[in-house]
């Protein structure tokens, strides 16, 4: 497996419209692809979002993000993002493995 870690520095009031970008065009592609979100969190300060998103290889990954550059849903958030301010300000993209099994259910 292979986590994609992509952390986005924002400001703070641009949450709820980055949210409503993310629901609307960047989860059901992903979803639609086989991505899956392990999660996704706001800091206390709202100044960082942080998404895991889970792939079973980086092949995986590769093959789901050219798939989702081809869907006109993509170029409908292309087009949307281009009529809207800004939603971060930088971002950071990595990719982990694990270092184990910690499925530690069962063991009670």
């Amino acid at each position: 497996m292979v986590y994609r870690v992509r952390t986005y520095e924002i400001i703070p009031n641009v949450v709820p419209q980055f949210n409503h970008f993310f629901h609307e065009y960047l989860l059901p592609n992903q979803l639609l692809h086989g991505a899956e979100l392990i999660g996704r969190w706001v800091n206390e300060d709202r100044t960082k979002i942080l998404a895991i998103w889970k792939y079973e290889s980086m092949e995986h990954y590769k093959q789901i993000e050219e798939c989702i550059k081809r869907t006109s849903l993509h170029q409908l958030a292309q087009t949307h993002r281009r009529t809207i301010e800004p939603l971060y300000i930088s971002t950071n993209e990595e990719y982990w493995s694990m270092t184990g099994n910690y499925d530690f259910k069962g063991l009670e």
